[in-house]
């Protein structure tokens, strides 16, 4: 799968980006606001894209609101902080960062465009 992350944090992203090629996806990882930004005006293709909590919720609310206004097929899960945060923006799946690699995962594998499959 081809996945897209979104964060300001570098470290964060750069340990997704190893677990998710490591796993054998196509992982591109964005980790400024203004690239992030771009990426989703550019187009830049994704069957799933991460976004996480790093990324003010402004932001993020503006780049899903790019991908829906623009009917981009990829699925977009929220990275969330900690439980029972509930977070400002509208996506497909959440899942909390603290669960670690092993749930990242699995609700890709949920969400993506082979789910159920």
């Amino acid at each position: 799968m081809k996945i897209l992350i979104l964060t300001t944090d570098q470290e964060l992203a750069l340990l997704r980006q190893y677990v998710l090629q490591s796993a054998g996806h196509e992982v591109l990882a964005i980790c400024t606001e203004k690239q992030a930004l771009e990426a989703a005006e550019k187009q830049v293709p994704f069957d799933i894209a991460l976004i996480c909590h790093h990324l003010p919720n402004a932001t993020a609310r503006k780049i899903i609101r790019i991908f829906r206004d623009e009917r981009r097929e990829g699925k977009v899960i929220y990275i969330a902080h900690i439980y029972g945060e509930w977070p400002e923006v509208e996506a497909d799946r959440y899942v909390v960062g603290s669960d670690g690699p092993e749930a990242l995962l699995r609700v890709i594998a949920e969400t993506g465009p082979n789910a159920g499959a």
